[in-house]
């Protein structure tokens, strides 16, 4: 009955399979066979530097080489580490009787041997990648290898420290960084890729270094010549000083999503915005100003929000509350507002009522402070939350988070209010919650929760632990 399915059903089904049980699967008829397959080696991990993992790869990529049907279905690779073997691999006699050295170079034969077979290759991941023990000459030509698969359109480096060349790659749809030294190549790889709409970019904060312009990522760029961008993230070590704005904008007249979490943003980057009538469906900040509350209310239609404050006065939260919520009730499916330390950002009774003009929304992320727990019994904000689950049909992923009230003492600054989140939550009752209350995922800072039948009352539900 199984085999009478139409193929793409039944490639649906097994989709849904662990990879153990896909692989399994290949093994027990030629029609299962040919349905996982694929599935199996859809993503392929290299990481040659693991005793446990070396072998195992080494013996893949001398199949790639050999086999076509296995390189084809490969369209996502993962390589971990740099390319040298384990040093456990015969120790110290396998340094000193050179065979580390043939083994590497074995290891540069096998791959370029297994490369040009990847042709469905579509996305490409480094992490933690460096040259290693492997000369310059030979990386660059696994390099310039993998840049000439045809379908390569998403590069990603992570952890990145330096001694790796990427100027090879082009006609990319999709870059992501994250690490050092990242003007290296990142604003070549920006200019070869005239495609390119989506460029997520994080550099670590040093308090050594001046910060870097978010300019120079678009710096090798031919003038005249902008990009696409759609996505665009921007973290770390980054400015974006008022000069750059005119230039940095014509690069973003496509822009939907933009996560900026950089050191500073000039005021007049979200004056820009509005003014090029450059309207964002996803905005992730961390600075929260005038010029950005201003641009957040001048237009209806967005995503998600993600706030971050730090240092940024309560003033701009009853504009938000009151005035911006409101205006993107009818499409909104993300919210995350996560002060420090600023309690008109927190959870109280004017943002429940702007909450609950937002029917869509399927992610709530707030934090609640202790001026608020303090409110008894029923009317306390949570559990208001609680009783009116029924408000939002799609939610599936609700978080109370505490903040930390600074209190002045004799001894030392302190209150959180996180036991007392715990406490009104594990204390919740109801009957008959909808079916989207029961999938519900509740968090506080470190417990997550589900409802569920209370054990003594079958007809009560309350929340549980649920890796208790």
């Amino acid at each position: 009955m199984l085999f009478s399915l139409p193929f793409e059903l039944l490639r649906r089904i097994c989709s849904l399979l662990s990879l153990e049980d896909k692989k399994n699967l290949r093994l027990t008829s030629k029609t299962l066979s040919s349905v996982t397959t694929p599935l199996v080696f859809d993503t392929v991990s290299l990481c040659l530097n693991e005793d446990r993992r070396y072998q195992k790869c080494m013996s893949f990529l001398g199949d790639m080489g050999t086999r076509d049907d296995l390189g084809q279905h490969v369209r996502t690779l993962r390589i971990y580490g740099p390319f040298d073997p384990p040093y456990g691999k015969g120790g110290f006699w396998h340094e000193i009787s050179n065979k580390r050295r043939r083994t590497i170079h074995s290891i540069q034969k096998r791959l370029l041997g297994a490369i040009p077979s990847l042709l469905s290759l579509q996305s490409l991941y480094f992490l933690g990648f460096q040259r290693g023990e492997m000369d310059l000459s030979s990386v660059n030509a696994i390099m310039l290898a993998l840049s000439k698969l045809p379908l390569l359109s998403l590069l990603d480096i992570g952890l990145h420290h330096g001694q790796a060349s990427y100027l090879d790659f082009h006609g990319l749809n999709r870059i992501s960084f994250n690490g050092e030294h990242m003007f290296d190549f990142v604003p070549s790889l920006v200019a070869q890729s005239p495609n390119l709409t989506q460029l997520h970019l994080s550099t670590p904060l040093r308090t050594s270094n001046a910060p870097a312009a978010v300019l120079n990522i678009f710096s090798e760029l031919q003038k005249g010549r902008h990009n696409r961008i759609e996505q665009l993230t921007v973290e770390g070590a980054l400015i974006l000083p008022a000069l750059d704005v005119p230039v940095i904008v014509q690069h973003l007249h496509h822009l939907y999503s933009l996560r900026i979490h950089i050191v500073d943003v000039a005021e007049e980057f979200w004056r820009a915005l509005l003014i090029e009538k450059i309207y964002l469906r996803d905005v992730s900040v961390d600075i929260i100003n005038d010029a950005l509350l201003e641009y957040l209310e001048s237009y209806s239609g967005a995503r998600s929000f993600m706030l971050i404050t730090e240092h940024e006065a309560d003033s701009g939260c009853s504009k938000f509350w009151h005035n911006i919520l409101p205006r993107h009730a009818d499409t909104l499916v993300k919210l995350y507002i996560q002060p420090k330390y600023d309690v008109g950002w927190c959870l109280d009774t004017r943002s429940l009522d702007a909450l609950r003009q937002c029917k869509l929304l399927e992610i709530i992320r707030v934090k609640v402070d202790q001026e608020t727990l303090d409110v008894e019994d029923k009317t306390n904000i949570i559990t208001r939350i609680l009783e009116g689950l029924h408000e939002w049909p799609h939610l599936i992923s609700l978080e109370f988070l505490s903040i930390r009230t600074p209190v002045i003492s004799t001894c030392f600054m302190n209150y959180n209010p996180l036991d007392a989140i715990q406490r009104i939550v594990v204390a919740f009752r109801c009957t008959e919650p909808t079916d989207s209350a029961l999938r519900l995922r509740l968090t506080t800072d470190n417990v997550d929760y589900r409802l569920s039948r209370h054990r003594s009352r079958p007809e009560v539900y309350s929340f549980g632990n649920i890796d208790a």
